[in-house]
């Protein structure tokens, strides 16, 4: 695999820094002509020292003229300048000095020697000398090979290149790390979507996109195909052989029932076993076929407005009878005056398969209460039973799934296939409702349903 995203970084490396520079030259361009000035050298001051005492000595000389010091046998002397108060009494050593803008140093004329620096010229000085009886100030300069924006860069205030590098390089950070983080962030969608059930999610990362983020969300995309199709055709098969078991079944209770008849005293209890026996099968047929359809959406929902006390009313009377013939005790609190929006075979179910689990699993007592706010209905059913473990609790509705005795019935009772909690998740989720399992003595269930306005 090509290492694109190391190109991208390197890139984006170079590409802050180049960024920067010019950032930082074009704003110094925008200022007007600048004098930066430095403490001067020690070295330069002894050679303005040197060469004021040398000046000082030949304008002693009878018949001497400052205009020829550049004449002088010194080092530096073609760079001499003697600044005077009246302008024209100035002396340039060279020509080419005469013709820069040296109106720029007259602010240094009252000042200590310092290293001044324009766009055009390095000026050093300046020293007092008096010469001819006259007071001159003295100054070296060279002209300057250093580019006026180089120049006026040096020059921008610390403050204002702080915050040009720290804008461009917070700009171009933000830049490549939003290129970098959009595919992760829709990854990150997407797989949370999928781990909640919906294997339709893909990433929704651009197809152009040939790097390694690229590549990681087609792999995904790859990835949640493969296991949309195997839960799909697993989900087919289950509900092709319930279907197909359904026949064969009905022709064996058929001739259990005939055989029945001719039984004698000794073996009729064989066949009572035998009936019994093929009604679980045919109730797990069922509610296998019922999922299966809940699961492809193959049951028409009709949505209408629902008392609540309409749907609750016969659930709660029946789990009453069924608690107090296992000797248990079951409370409900006041169902409040709410409306429910929904289909009420599928609420019926759901509440039903949830109350007689707890029913099933309760020591002594089961508890329904019912809450209602503005927005939702806040239904919670709890057990004193054994619970579940932590790790148990999010895998309550997996098909077929049962847990460690903690959850198994009595001898006396009738286990169940695990598909009850499974099928009443389904029948509130296209009700856009919530079931959480929590432990709270024994297993709590809390329903979230929207209510209908």
């Amino acid at each position: 695999m090509k290492r694109y995203l190391l190109v991208k970084v390197f890139a984006w490396f170079w590409l802050t820094i180049i960024a920067t520079l010019l950032l930082l030259l074009g704003i110094s361009l925008l200022q007007p002509d600048v004098v930066e000035t430095k403490k001067i050298s020690r070295s330069m001051l002894h050679n303005l020292q040197q060469l004021e005492q040398v000046l000082t000595q030949v304008s002693q000389r009878p018949n001497f003229e400052l205009s020829n010091i550049a004449k002088l046998r010194k080092r530096k002397a073609r760079n001499i300048y003697l600044s005077h108060r009246v302008r024209e009494k100035s002396i340039a050593a060279n020509p080419r000095i005469k013709a820069l803008d040296l109106d720029l140093l007259s602010f240094t004329e009252d000042t200590k020697p310092l290293a001044i620096y324009t766009p055009e010229y390095k000026a050093f000085g300046p020293l007092e000398a008096t010469l001819n009886n006259d007071n001159y100030r003295l100054y070296l300069v060279f002209e300057n090979h250093t580019p006026s924006a180089i120049i006026k860069l040096r020059a921008l205030p610390l403050w204002a290149k702080i915050a040009v590098v720290l804008g461009a390089s917070l700009l171009l950070c933000f830049w490549f790390t939003r290129n970098l983080l959009t595919p992760i962030k829709a990854l990150q969608i997407s797989a949370a979507k999928l781990s909640q059930g919906d294997l339709s999610s893909r990433a929704n990362i651009d197809k152009k996109r040939q790097d390694e983020l690229g590549q990681l969300g087609h792999d995904f995309n790859l990835m949640a195909d493969k296991l949309e199709s195997l839960v799909n055709n697993q989900k087919r098969l289950l509900a092709d052989i319930s279907h197909e078991l359904r026949s064969p079944l009905t022709r064996l209770q058929m001739a259990t029932g005939l055989a029945a008849g001719h039984a004698t005293k000794d073996n009729q209890g064989y066949f009572e076993r035998i009936e019994r026996e093929a009604q679980l099968v045919e109730n797990m047929l069922g509610d296998i076929l019922h999922l299966s359809k809940l699961e492809a959406d193959q049951i028409p929902i009709e949505k209408q407005p629902i008392p609540l006390n309409e749907l609750l009313d016969p659930i709660i009377e029946d789990a009453l009878f069924e608690a107090q013939q296992l000797s248990k005790q079951f409370f409900a609190s006041t169902i409040p005056e709410v409306t429910l929006n929904g289909d009420a075979m599928l609420l019926n179910r759901a509440f039903e398969n949830i109350i007689r689990n707890a029913i099933k699993y309760a020591n002594s007592t089961i508890n329904l209460d019912i809450q209602s706010t503005n927005k939702q209905l806040l239904c919670i059913i709890k057990d004193d039973g054994k619970g579940v473990s932590e790790d148990m609790l999010d895998k309550l509705c997996i098909p077929f799934f049962r847990v460690s005795a903690a959850r198994t019935p009595e001898h006396n009772q009738k286990g169940g296939f695990g598909l009850g909690l499974a099928i009443a998740q389904h029948a509130l989720k296209v009700h856009d409702a919530h079931i959480e399992f929590t432990n709270n003595v024994g297993l709590q269930v809390s329903i979230r349903i929207p209510l209908y306005r």
